[in-house]
């Protein structure tokens, strides 16, 4: 009996030591499975964070282009409201040419000629003279000569002739002012007669340009006149010769 006494306390102690193991492994299985679970928690709250921030990055980027490119549009309308602007208080300033008006223009395209483009008119070929009397043209249209001078030759030299004018005056005043000999008078006459021969100069100088086209649109006239003549009485050789002298540059 103390035999089956001992062998039931060692089953006995032999159990308690199983269902202290399995009681053992439970615990840490279960410590594993939270572990696990609180890791699994960790990634879950690091990709929400981590898709939250690429959100507002994505957010903010939109909202700089779409700042950028409002500054853009606004940029671009306000140059285009600059260049509407410019040619609209520029177009036709000082009236509107065209290319009948050449022989009108003369004395001031010859002037731009010289000046502006170092060219002598003479030397020019007809077609290139039309050529250049177009940029004049367009120059001249959006006014964007460098000078008023070849606007309007006449209406220049008359403003500069005035402005000398009254220069050369208020030096006579000023002088009288303080000097009264005789020899400073002498001077000043001089000065005044030197302005007038001036004057007299350039309005002879116009009447001699003017003279000279009329001269030469009555030339031309003519011509015109005797080619049509020559062509209804059917002699082509001679139109052809007269149309050769009016445009050199038309191949017959």
């Amino acid at each position: 009996s103390e035999s089956e006494d001992y062998s039931g306390s060692e089953n006995s102690g032999s159990d308690s030591e199983s269902e202290s193991e399995s009681e053992d492994g439970r615990k840490r299985r279960k410590r594993r499975e939270r572990r696990k679970r609180e890791e699994r928690e960790r990634e879950r709250r690091k990709r929400e964070k981590r898709r939250k921030r690429e959100k507002e990055d994505e957010k903010r980027k939109k909202k700089r282009r779409r700042e950028k490119e409002e500054k853009r549009k606004k940029k671009r309308r306000d140059k285009e409201k600059g260049k509407v602007g410019a040619v609209t208080n520029s177009w036709g300033k000082y009236g509107i040419i065209r290319e009948i008006d050449m022989w009108n223009k003369r004395p001031e395209f010859t002037a731009w000629l010289a000046e502006i483009k170092q060219v002598n008119l003479e030397s020019l070929p007809n077609w290139e003279e039309k050529k250049m009397f177009k940029q004049y043209m367009e120059d001249y249209n959006t006014a964007t000569f460098p000078s008023k001078k070849y606007y309007n030759l006449d209406a220049y030299h008359r403003r500069k002739m005035e402005k000398e004018m009254k220069k050369g005056f208020k030096k006579v005043v000023k002088t009288e002012r303080v000097v009264f000999d005789d020899e400073e008078q002498r001077r000043q006459e001089m000065l005044q007669a030197r302005e007038k021969q001036k004057e007299q100069e350039v309005e002879a100088l116009k009447q001699a340009m003017k003279g000279g086209m009329a001269e030469a649109m009555t030339e031309q006239a003519r011509l015109k006149e005797e080619m049509a003549y020559m062509y209804k009485i059917g002699n082509f050789e001679a139109a052809a010769a007269i149309q050769r002298k009016l445009d050199p540059d038309v191949a017959m």
